[in-house]
Formats: C-alpha cells, structure tokens, sequence
C-alpha cells in the first residue's frame, strides 16, 4: 500500500565509469543496500570556431540511481560526492528527487531504515531543477547543442523505447518508431525557463509525434558536468571561471541577463514575465521499477488503466550478498516512466495497488512526482513557437 510514513527519494549520479565502479563498491557495502545501473554518455561541443561544424564529443558515463528512505538521503550524497570528487571540475553530478508517494510490492529491495544523519561536508544547491527530454535519436544532437548554447551543461544522453496505444493496433505498430533518446539536463532555477524554451524549440515539440519534455524540482544535489572543449588560450575555461564566480559570490544570480518589457517600446534589466501558460496543467510522472521479467505484464496494466504512453530504459541491479561468499547479485530491471494528468495517475495507483499482489506483480516499486512544466504537442492549443514575453 501506499505508505506516506516512510517517505521515500530517489538518489541519482551520472559519474564516469572508472568513478562509478567505486561508488558503488561504496554503496552496495552496507545490509540491503543496492543500485540500478545503466549506460550513457555526456555531451561536448567544440569551443574552437574551426571545429564547431563537428559533431559533438559523447564521452561515456554511468548513471546510477538508488531508491532509499529521507533520512539516508543526505549521507549518500555526500558519499557520492566523495568517492566521485564531484567537487572538482567537469567529473559528474549527483542530485536526490523526493517522491510524493510510493508503492511498494512486498518483494521489492528496500534500503535499511535507519537515520544515519551526517552534517554535509559539501555545499549542495537547493534550488536545482532536472529537465527530461525525450525525442528520436536523429534529433539528440541539435536539441543538446541548444540547451548547451543557453547555458546549460552537455546534456546526459541515454537510450530508451517507447510504448502506447499504436502498440496496441496490430499492424499500425509500423508506423511508430519505438527507439529514442533521454536528454536529462541539471540546472539552476534561474537558468532554467531559458534553457527549457531553447530546447523545446530546437527540438520542435509543438509538431506531432517529435517528443516530449518535462521538469521536475530537486531536493538537493551538486553538478560539474562540463559542455565546451575549450581552446588553450587560458589556464581556465569559461565554465571554470563562471564557476568560480558562483563559488564567490554564493548565488547565481549575478548571471541574470533577462529582459521584460516596460511599456509599448524599451526594455530594462530584471525578471521576465511571460504569458499564461498554454502547455498541459496539473500532471504528475509516474515511474515504476520492475524486474525485465514482470515488465510487459506492468506495461499492460499501465496502459489498460489509460496511461497515455510509456518510456523506459533498462537497469542492470546490483546488491552484496552478505554470506560466506559476499558475491555481487546481478539481475535486470525497467525504469518505466508515464506523465499523466494527477487525476489519472491517482486512479492508476490504487488499481495497480488493488491487483498488482493478485497477478503476480511483487517486485516493483511504484513513485510518483508532481511535474511543474511540459512541453510537447498539444492539439488546438497555440504553437509553441509563438509564446512571447510579455509584461
């Protein structure tokens, strides 16, 4: 049953592969503690004017992600950042996302309980967003180079499929082109409406059928993810030196360069203003965390009950077992994730909390989180492309 005692979050790190590994010798040391692990890669473009026609540098990452109680939230990031070194430049990131409720099936791994709480030895922002863009593969590159060119780090790019009702009709299952990519940019909620509007728009998700964004706030975490090879002129790169300020000063807001408008003509520095939202309201991202074996069984409940699609991407599972052996258990899970209007999503928690035991579906979780924003295409809503800022 859904259990609003035991709050649950989700930690997760992109790290390199040599950095990763550690971690998670770090992590999975402890009594029924665990990771989710799969592939990715960064992104880099080139800062040399000469070499920016080429195609960016997709230099490879791991992600890891672990499902665990509040209360150990603040003393595995700080893990993380230490055995990752997330406090140097352009090594990784780590940030934790607290769930509104969580489902959990009686077989499902859960993290020991226990408050360990720890002062943090790092600073961690507060006031980090995560953006998610789902689009085709042909699409990733143009989509990261604009978040990279309003600000925003080398988005983290990992495969994942795509299922919905087109699955489901036969021969019409043709028409639909299943692979795509997960762009998942870090950043300041300042920065965060620019590189937002960039991305939705290099990737045309005001047309059919192109994809799908959306954004979910952060409890904390910590990022160094470059986005440039720089040329040599400096001992520094720009993303160095930015940092560097940042670090400083103690905010980010003397990075502020918007604009609003004052009147019928001019315009003065301060806080953009925009237009009443014309994008979906009220949504929620619902993720589930299966076995491989149980997942069409859990996609088919999800899209019974009126999910309107599905995305996800598989995980290989990794925990000690603590014996006379102390082997590493391998196994295979989906991430299955479904945005959907809350109403909806209520509704199907409680349907798959009602019957999921009586099929047979045990070992899985199921969280959800409130979405502040979306972007994708809408039929007879306005074009995307057209919102202005206005006073």
């Amino acid at each position: 049953m859904f259990n609003n005692d035991h709050k649950l979050a989700t930690v997760s790190a992109v790290l390199p592969s040599r950095a990763a590994s550690q971690v998670v010798e770090q992590v999975t040391h402890g009594q029924d503690t665990h990771a989710l692990i799969w592939q990715a890669r960064g992104t880099l473009l080139h800062d040399h004017w000469l070499k920016r026609w080429l195609p960016p540098i997709s230099p490879a990452k791991k992600m890891l992600q672990m499902v665990v109680p509040n209360s150990q939230v603040d003393e595995l990031v700080n893990l993380v950042v230490d055995v990752g070194k997330l406090n140097y430049q352009a090594t990784g990131a780590v940030f934790s996302t607290p769930h509104d409720h969580a489902y959990l099936g009686s077989e499902f791994h859960v993290w020991p309980g226990e408050e360990l709480a720890q002062p943090s030895n790092h600073r961690l922002s507060n006031s980090l967003v995560a953006l998610y863009c789902i689009v085709p593969h042909n699409m990733s590159d143009k989509v990261s180079k604009a978040a990279i060119n309003a600000g925003a780090h080398g988005p983290v790019v990992y495969y994942c499929e795509g299922r919905g009702l087109r699955d489901r009709l036969g021969w019409l299952r043709i028409t639909k082109e299943h692979e795509k990519e997960v762009l998942m940019v870090i950043c300041e909620e300042a920065e965060v409406e620019d590189i937002f509007d960039a991305m939705a728009k290099a990737g045309e998700l005001h047309l059919p059928g192109r994809g799908f964004m959306f954004r979910l706030n952060v409890d904390k975490g910590m990022f160094n993810l470059p986005s440039r090879v720089a040329h040599h002129h400096y001992d520094a790169s720009m993303q160095q030196m930015i940092t560097a300020i940042d670090h400083l000063q103690g905010h980010t807001h003397w990075r502020d360069q918007s604009v609003f408008s004052i009147g019928g003509h001019g315009k003065a520095s301060g806080i953009v203003t925009r237009q009443p939202d014309s994008e979906l309201q009220d949504q929620t991202c619902l993720t589930a965390i299966v076995k491989r074996s149980d997942m069409q069984q859990l996609v088919d409940m999800l899209l019974d009950q009126g999910a309107p699609g599905l995305s996800f991407n598989f995980a290989r599972f990794t925990e000690e077992q603590h014996d006379e052996h102390s082997l590493k258990i391998n196994d295979e899970y989906a991430l299955v994730r479904s945005i959907t209007t809350s109403e909806l999503a209520a509704r199907i928690c409680q349907l798959i909390e009602r019957d999921a035991e009586g099929v047979g579906l045990r070992d899985f979780c199921l969280l959800s989180n409130d979405v502040q924003r979306v972007a994708t295409y809408i039929p007879g809503r306005i074009d995307y492309r057209n919102q202005q800022d206005v006073a």
